[in-house]
């Protein structure tokens, strides 16, 4: 989870040092994906189409996912560094709490509580009523938002249809929709500034298998919070490549979020080994 962590940092970085616009990034971040899924369909002959009650939900999971990953994108180009890792990572929280509106699953009541903490942290953070308020991070927690919608999706397709077949269209559709809106800048760059497009779609799918390996290999409840040393190595390079300082609010936020996020896997861990 760690290599997967890092190597999902080094796609940050890469993605803010590139001056090419979100949707070349995006492309050529979900293109290497999709073919590298391609790929381990056809040699284990995994079946490619889904089922056709699940279509409908799946296009869902592609349009959320889609635009996800284009807000996730566009708040690395305009934040901290620190400051977009953390706030696309509350993934888990709406998760939480759309699992809750969506799907009728019930939320313990210390759940709750602990969102408070999360709330604080996010305004630590964003800073709304500060000269130092930024827009984009309104667009960095919709990309959280998006992504726990497009895992809702998932989680109500259940476990009939493969990840592999999910994971495929939902890359496949993104590429598209991506090229598209990039056709024209792609078509006139020099071969030079495809070496870090290439290095973001290349870091993207190691980290992407590295993620899938450790949920295989090991419970979510003990993976998860492994998940923040994303947080950390994204911070470092940060301050590394930009000199970028998160002020001390922020950091404060940041503690609020990550110390909600160990007690809420604790929680879900404890309520697993209950039941």
């Amino acid at each position: 989870m760690i290599i997967s962590a890092l190597s999902f940092s080094i796609m940050a970085a890469i993605v803010k040092a590139t001056p090419h616009t979100v949707a070349v990034k995006a492309f050529s971040r979900q293109i290497f994906g999709c073919i590298f899924v391609l790929l381990i369909i056809l040699i284990n002959n995994y079946r490619i189409l889904p089922l056709k009650k699940n279509i409908i939900k799946l296009v869902l999971r592609c349009l959320f996912g889609t635009v996800g990953i284009y807000l996730y994108f566009y708040s690395i180009d305009n934040l901290l560094l620190a400051n977009a890792s953390m706030l696309t990572r509350l993934s888990p929280f709406f998760v939480m709490l759309f699992a809750f509106l969506i799907l009728k699953e019930p939320i313990n009541s210390l759940n709750w509580f602990i969102i408070v903490p999360i709330i604080i942290g996010c305004g630590f953070i964003i800073k709304p009523n500060s000269d130092l308020f930024n827009s984009a991070s309104i667009f960095a927690i919709l990309s959280a938002c998006s992504g726990a919608l497009a895992y809702i999706m998932i989680k109500s397709i259940g476990k009939g249809e493969s990840a592999y077949t999910i994971i495929f269209w939902f890359t496949l559709i993104s590429s598209v929709a991506y090229f598209l809106i990039a056709v024209e800048e792609l078509l006139v760059l020099d071969n030079i500034e495809y070496l870090p497009l290439i290095m973001i779609g290349v870091f993207g799918v190691i980290g992407q298998i590295g993620l899938t390996l450790s949920y295989q290999l090991s419970k979510a409840s003990y993976v998860a919070p492994y998940s923040y040393f994303y947080i950390i190595f994204t911070g470092l390079l940060g301050y590394y490549i930009w000199e970028e300082i998160p002020d001390m609010i922020s950091i404060v936020g940041y503690c609020l979020i990550i110390i909600s996020y160990y007690y809420l896997v604790r929680l879900d861990k404890k309520n697993i080994l209950d039941n």
